[in-house]
């Protein structure tokens, strides 16, 4: 018996499917030129294919009826999903099973899913949930291909848990954006809802085939009557700062906003992340991109005591030399407080007593976590944090990372001069996959460390390019004989801090003990001939018991 009510917060996580049990339903003929998923056949498409596909029908037909169009082909995905699951696996808990909708959601690549909250009751046809898109694939090619939108964009994959939702519940739930990374979000925000939430303004029941007699015809949303048939031309400066995730996108938005304004600009980042070159960016476009750009590495500062010369104001310190230019103070909460102070007056004073000059800062830490524990001075922060950017940590771009890691590679292949064959597929594969706690600067690290390292003529290897240092991540899902999606245990895995002998002595033990102490069945099931078993039962002094 299902059960009719239901809450995430009370989901049984090893309930199936599970992630694992959705990955197993996923099936590659190699040979036959197929992929299945349970026994529907699918393809995979390049998401830039996909998005000039969309882009081509925007033009074509307009954003009215491409909407339509792919919230239509959305809501027949959503069906078929919930078909996979209600045939395939178990069905004693509604809960799971609405689960396993977001876990489909983030194993087809459409956005990594991550569900606030949702709750249900069917007897009386009652929904509501809450989830977040990251990296949502349909809004970022939206912004590629127009840029910010007035309206939320990610149609078909909103149509997706709308048609899963209502096949699993048995009446109509409606899905919509509240956020969207088309427009200029950091991520999308979902919220689904049964019809009677909604009130009168539900379209897409006509849309989605649920009713002939809509309530009202009205939209949730007003897309533009007319949008630009190119896609916005980008200067050659711009094209400076490499990436098109859309988390890099809003922080290049937020920078041509500000480029114009003497004002100051607050960069807030992990440490790596690329702030300076940000910093250098907003130099380079700014009114002044001839004049002198100094930065200051600020944590050298911290410790210098009140009655040493101001490096900063006095004549011929950092304000002077950054006359007419830009002045960068890179880690700028670590400045003691008689600099801090000092500093702090001098942003109080009219415009007509100070340099004319640009201010950018960066931090690594929160300005407001350190203003709370006394670190900074709180005049000082409210003085530097007019405009305020946040660069994302290369794990939030990771669509940004095969551009970043070609540049970096063009970058030291040409400084150390060095012939080589690129990078292998493998070395590549895990760099997808790697957080990269250092950031930029930890990526070009390890591509330079990869060119040194590399036999000359040859290919830049994992184990050129990972060492001691990293924590270097899993591999990656592998295709079996079978066809089947497995992931191979990592040493960890099957050592679980043993020796390899402790291991060889369970594994054979288990065997003989399996076969009844017959030699020839047990080196069979190990793989081995009898008389190379033999040995090793001699060499561990295994004995019947």
């Amino acid at each position: 018996m299902i059960m009719a009510r239901g809450d995430s917060h009370r989901l049984d996580e090893g309930a199936p499917p599970t992630l694992n049990d959705l990955a197993g339903a996923l099936q590659f003929a190699l040979g036959d030129g197929r992929i299945w998923l349970s026994d529907e056949r699918i393809v995979l498409m390049q998401t830039r294919v996909f998005g000039k596909l969309r882009a081509q029908m925007i033009h074509e037909i307009g954003m009215d009826r491409t909407r339509e169009f792919c919230m239509k082909v959305g809501w027949d995905e959503g069906m078929k999903l919930a078909e996979l699951v209600k045939t395939r696996f178990s069905q004693n808990d509604m809960t799971a099973a609405l689960a396993a909708g977001p876990r489909l959601h983030t194993m087809e690549g459409y956005a990594k899913v991550i569900t606030k909250r949702f709750e249900f009751d069917v007897a009386k046809k009652e929904y509501l949930g809450e989830f977040y898109w990251f990296d949502s694939v349909e809004g970022a090619e939206h912004l590629r291909s127009f840029g910010v939108c007035d309206c939320p964009v990610c149609w078909m994959q909103l149509a997706v848990p709308s048609a899963y939702s209502t096949a699993l519940l048995g009446f109509p739930v409606i899905f919509r954006e509240i956020e969207c990374v088309g427009q200029g979000a950091q991520r999308c925000v979902v919220v689904g809802k049964d019809v009677e939430s909604w009130g009168d303004d539900v379209p897409e029941l006509r849309l989605f085939g649920l009713t002939d007699s809509p309530k009202k015809k009205s939209k949730p949303w007003q897309p533009p009557k007319s949008i630009p048939m190119e896609p916005p031309l980008k200067s050659a400066r711009q094209e400076d700062i490499i990436g098109e995730s859309p988390a890099i996108q809003r922080a290049k938005r937020l920078v041509d906003k500000v480029v114009a304004f003497s004002e100051p600009v607050m960069l807030l980042g992990e440490a790596g992340a690329g702030k300076e070159y940000f910093a250098k960016h907003l130099h380079q476009r700014g009114p002044n991109p001839l004049g002198p750009f100094i930065s200051v590495n600020c944590p050298a500062y911290q410790n210098s005591g009140a009655s040493q010369v101001d490096p900063f104001l006095c004549e011929g310190g950092y304000v002077d030399q950054a006359k007419g230019g830009t002045l960068f103070l890179n880690d700028f909460v670590t400045l003691n407080q008689s600099i801090q102070a000092k500093l702090a007056a001098y942003l109080k004073a009219t415009p007509s007593k100070r340099q004319p000059l640009r201010m950018v800062v960066a931090s690594s830490v929160s300005p407001t976590d350190a203003v709370a524990n006394g670190a900074l001075r709180s005049d000082l922060h409210y003085f530097l944090s007019v405009l305020p950017i946040q660069i994302p940590p290369l794990r939030e771009r990771r669509d940004d990372l095969p551009a970043l890691i070609q540049n970096f590679l063009d970058t030291h292949l040409a400084r150390h001069a060095k012939p080589l064959a690129g990078l292998s597929g493998a070395v590549f594969d895990m760099l997808l996959r790697y957080d990269f706690p250092g950031n930029l600067h930890e990526l070009s690290n390890m591509i330079e460390r990869g060119v040194i390292y590399a036999e000359p003529g040859g290919q830049i290897e994992i184990s050129h390019v990972f060492s001691v240092i990293e924590n270097a991540p899993r591999i990656s899902r592998r295709i079996g004989e079978d066809g089947n999606v497995y992931r191979p245990k990592s040493l960890a895995d099957v050592h679980a801090a043993r020796t390899l002998e402790e291991v060889e002595l369970e594994a054979i033990r288990n065997a003989l003990l399996e076969t009844d102490w017959n030699i020839s069945a047990a080196a069979r099931k190990l793989g081995l001939t009898r008389a190379r078993l033999d040995y090793r039962i001699k060499k561990l002094n295994l004995k019947r018991a």
